[in-house]
């Protein structure tokens, strides 16, 4: 975030006639010292930080995006009455005879479609006014799925590496645990940018007094490298923050580090969760619910249910079947049959929902019924959950009895530890919506700041580099990093040993194979 020492003079300074060197030499060395980690930890970082914070700026503001390129399948014209969602389930139905529907999510407000998962992979928007299907798509495609999978795993998934867990160490589960290459260079190249930012603010400390103003604000009057170091530097001491933020708020759902976060957090906070259930044999009583009178003395009578005859399909939505709008009418034909009970209409699942606290724009998992070989089944429950990403207070799902709508667990934020909980408040402000407006605009400065760093920095490289050389800068004889320097970077690869074992990795190429070929050794300013 500064400029680096540009003189070319040997670093090895004056001792002061005892053999040892004057402190003014021994901060100028270590300040040369921390200023050539910074650059290469910029070469190792930048690149994966332009693409997370591009990236990330799509994820940002990613329905507007999909409103604007997809519009025609998103978007609604308001009008009239909704149907119902049975009705709407039916056109998917009819309009992809050969699926079924194993999800629904609700409109976020009148403007928008009602969105149906079906079981290849698609989504496919209902227009909820008229019943027309607008059409289907990949929720993986697009300018949006292609920015969450570089975020992610830099769109690889296929290459796969074996790493041990914590769950492996202390858990049950096998010691080695297979995770995307792609995961895993994001997760190394964002922990040096850690290093990078503390680097940094180091290097834009002032060593003399009296620099004042010019920390805050750029010296745009100046020329040439000065400038350019203030147009760096300055934004770049607020980014730095920021970009710790972006670092430690985001790798509790990278898939090695966060896996492990998961398991010794869970460890040390425990938290309470509700088993997601099976819906249970109905009793007469629990229709109660939708304002069936149904008479006190028979309240606890159970709803007789067959098992399933061997072979039977479970029910399910979709496949063709047109569904009613009336309880217990909206299934697939094997309901029809006295298989088993009818499962409850999509509409009281949801009335349910919205009963239970659900917002607009929740998301509706159908049950997974299993039969067993011996043709009985277990029935499963219907999943509800407000929108992601969204506030962490707002975190809720809901299980409801598929025959009764009666509410079978209840899974909210504070149901979870509280270091877990702590996490999630940070995912959420990572991903700008925790607190709004606000919340977002922070957001897309600091992609936007971390973005002209690099610009700048790969500007600053070009001026202050040695004609015919690569410019990178020279080594001091005698660094002597700090002890409590060492002692922070001990901590930091203990906490991301991931980012850890790589910086020993640099550590011995530079002590072992730079230092000893002549060529390197001056390609990397080494004496």
């Amino acid at each position: 975030m500064t400029e680096a020492n540009r003189s070319g003079h040997d670093d090895r300074g004056a001792t002061d006639g005892n053999g040892d060197a004057p402190d003014s030499d021994r901060v100028s060395r270590r300040w040369r010292a921390i200023w050539r980690i910074h650059f290469y930890a910029g070469l190792f970082a930048a690149p994966i930080l332009v693409l997370l914070a591009l990236t990330g700026l799509v994820i940002l503001y990613t329905q507007p995006i999909q409103d604007w390129l997809e519009g025609d399948v998103r978007t609604v014209d308001v009008g009239g009455e909704r149907l119902s969602y049975d009705e709407q389930a039916a056109a998917v139905g009819r309009e992809f005879p050969d699926a079924t529907i194993v999800s629904l999510v609700t409109p976020v407000d009148a403007r928008h479609a009602t969105r149906f998962g079906i079981d290849d992979g698609r989504d496919v928007f209902v227009d909820p006014y008229t019943g027309e299907v607008l059409g289907a798509r990949d929720p993986d495609g697009g300018i949006v799925g292609l920015a969450n999978r570089l975020h992610g795993t830099l769109n690889n998934e296929a290459l796969k590496v074996k790493l041990p867990t914590a769950a492996g160490l202390f858990g049950p589960d096998p010691l080695f645990a297979e995770f995307a290459v792609g995961d895993v260079l994001v997760e190394i190249f964002a922990c040096w940018g850690l290093v990078l930012a503390a680097t940094g603010v180091y290097l834009w400390w002032p060593r003399k007094r009296g620099t004042g103003k010019a920390l805050f604000v750029p010296r745009l009057s100046k020329r040439g490298r000065a400038r350019w170091r203030d147009l760096h530097a300055v934004p770049g001491f607020l980014l730095s923050w920021v970009l710790v933020f972006f670092v430690v708020s985001g790798l509790p759902w990278s898939g090695w580090w966060g896996g492990n976060f998961d398991f010794l957090a869970e460890k040390a906070t425990p938290g309470s969760y509700p088993d997601p259930p099976a819906s249970s044999v109905a009793r007469l009583g629990d229709v109660d619910r939708f304002g069936n009178r149904i008479n006190w003395v028979l309240q606890d009578l159970r709803v007789p249910a067959s098992p399933a005859p061997a072979g039977a399909r479970p029910a399910a939505f979709g496949a063709g079947d047109d569904h009613g709008s009336g309880h217990g009418g909206s299934g697939s034909g094997d309901e029809g049959t006295g298989d088993g009970p009818a499962r409850l209409s999509l509409d009281l699942v949801v009335r349910a929902a919205r009963e239970e606290g659900l917002k607009d724009g929740f998301g509706l998992s159908f049950p997974e019924d299993v039969t067993a070989d011996d043709g009985t089944v277990t029935y499963g429950s219907f999943a509800a959950a407000n929108p992601w990403p969204g506030r962490s207070q707002d975190a809720l799902t809901v299980y409801f009895d598929q025959f009764t709508g009666a509410t079978l667990g209840r899974q909210e934020l504070y149901g979870f530890g509280a270091v877990w909980r702590a996490a999630d408040y940070t995912i959420s402000t990572h991903m700008g919506t925790q607190f709004g407006l606000v919340n977002r605009i922070v957001m897309t400065f600091g992609c936007l700041a971390l973005i002209w760093a690099v610009i700048s920095a790969a500007v600053m490289y070009w001026k202050r580099r040695r004609p015919g050389s690569l410019g990178l800068p020279r080594r001091p004889a005698d660094p002597r990093i700090a002890d409590h320097l060492l002692v922070i970077a001990i901590v930091l690869g203990v906490i991301y040993p991931l980012w850890g074992v790589t910086a020993l990795l640099v550590l011995g190429l530079d002590r072992f194979v730079i230092r000893r070929i002549p060529r390197l050794r001056h390609a990397f300013g080494q004496r």
